[in-house]
């Protein structure tokens, strides 16, 4: 069996912030949320390290467009929807996404592209779209796509360059949508019901069961004759196959390294952590940490939810070795 992952990360660009006072971070727009502190949580994306907040600017902009960005279910202003706080709506993504599939973040200007999707118009003055709208046309997006590239580039109408990047949004928010939950899974299985996963209390449920098979295990190396019971294997299972799709699917990685001190660069897909620590150690301090703010964030808990963000923070500066002191 492996053993357990030693809490050591180091990422130099973030000492200083992480060494700094948490609590002293003013809370941000989002319904007593502190976005601020959370969107200076340090990730690794795109080949480096980054902050939450960075890029959530960046792929929101790179969806949405340089224009406002939006928000759904508010009066919308003539120029085109209201604001949105980047930060926000990563989160929502990342931990609510019913709420974020209706946040009408994807732009189709062109006439002729909303006929060949069959797409009625958008709401008065504006011309974006939500994922709710557009993840049914997804099959006939991709086809489109696929026939696309065959055409010389110069050789392309308006409709056709913009059916090719609005795929390209939508894969990038399905990989966002996917980075720390099974989000796609858990909304095919709830059937267009609101998802209901709690994930700080089924990680939870899954650290108890695999501390039992951890110890039925070391019996059975030490002669005993007990089984792990068939129910706790079976939820072990279920467990790790939810997140092998994140594994699969997730554009960010989230868990910094616990194997080498020092290095800024080695970070996990959290799906792949919870994998691998199915077979044979606890998953590392971050994934909790990751499952409190989700569960605190989609169950409205703002309170909670700083509480993991200031826990999480700490745990970075006081872990990180040298260079987080």
């Amino acid at each position: 069996m492996s053993k357990a992952l030693a809490p050591w990360v180091a990422f130099g660009i973030f000492a200083v912030n992480l060494a700094a006072p948490a609590l002293a971070l003013p809370a941000g727009p989002g319904g007593g949320f502190d976005l601020v502190a959370f969107g200076r949580l340090p990730l690794w994306a795109d080949g480096r390290v980054q902050r939450f907040e960075s890029v959530a600017r960046t792929d929101l902009l790179h969806i949405r467009g340089p224009e406002t960005d939006p928000t759904h279910g508010t009066k919308a202003p003539k120029a085109g929807p209201a604001r949105i706080d980047p930060t926000l709506w990563l989160l929502e993504v990342l931990a609510k996404p019913d709420t974020a599939d209706t946040r009408r973040v994807f732009p189709i200007k062109s006439r002729e592209l909303l006929h060949k999707l069959k797409l009625q118009a958008a709401s008065p003055g504006t011309n974006y779209y939500a994922f709710k709208d557009l993840g049914a046309k997804a099959p006939e997006i991709k086809k489109q796509a696929e026939q696309i590239a065959s055409v010389k580039a110069s050789d392309r109408g308006q409709w056709q360059e913009e059916l090719i990047a609005l795929r390209e949004k939508l894969v990038l928010y399905e990989r966002l949508k996917n980075s720390v939950l099974p989000n796609s899974r858990l909304q095919q299985e709830a059937k267009g019901k609101p998802i209901t996963f709690d994930f700080a209390a089924e990680l939870a449920k899954y650290q108890a069961d695999l501390a039992e098979a951890l110890r039925v295990d070391a019996g059975r190396r030490g002669g005993s004759a007990e089984r792990l019971d068939v129910g706790t294997e079976m939820r072990l299972r279920e467990f790790a196959r939810l997140f092998q799709f994140v594994s699969r699917m997730g554009a960010l990685s989230v868990i910094p390294s616990a194997t080498r001190r020092g290095s800024s660069g080695d970070w996990s897909n959290l799906g792949t952590v919870v994998v691998q620590s199915s077979l044979g150690h606890q998953p590392p301090a971050p994934v909790a940490f990751f499952a409190g703010m989700c569960s605190a964030f989609a169950q409205g808990k703002p309170d909670a939810f700083n509480s993991q963000v200031v826990r999480y923070r700490q745990w970075l500066a006081e872990d990180s070795g040298p260079l987080g002191k």
